[in-house]
């Protein structure tokens, strides 16, 4: 397993699947997008990016899984659902969804 120094939840451990996932080119791209949206304009110091959110959504679900004891093939796609559940996300994120429907 990888580990990745979290601003959350300190030191991480990814599985081998989620560690994989990482380098693609739609995970990198969540570095540059802000998490929190317009609050970081009130908040300056509220500086979270997708990514970030994304290993730590990743890393709580492997905790959650681990509380129900589900393991094997199903804890895989699990993480790596958890780990892409932004990648599609538009600009804003839930904000802009309203407008979207219209």
């Amino acid at each position: 397993m990888q580990a990745i120094k979290d601003s959350v939840h300190d030191y991480v451990e990814l599985p081998p699947v989620a560690a994989a996932l990482l380098d693609t080119t739609p995970v990198q791209r969540l570095r540059h997008i802000k998490q929190l949206s317009t609050v970081r304009l009130v908040y300056p110091s509220a500086n979270h990016t997708r990514f970030e959110h994304s290993i730590g959504v990743a890393h709580l679900a492997g905790q959650a899984l681990s509380c129900l004891e589900i393991e094997g093939h199903r804890t895989k796609q699990v993480q790596a659902a958890a780990l892409l559940h932004d990648v599609g996300h538009g600009p804003y994120g839930h904000q802009t969804e309203g407008i979207i429907e219209r």
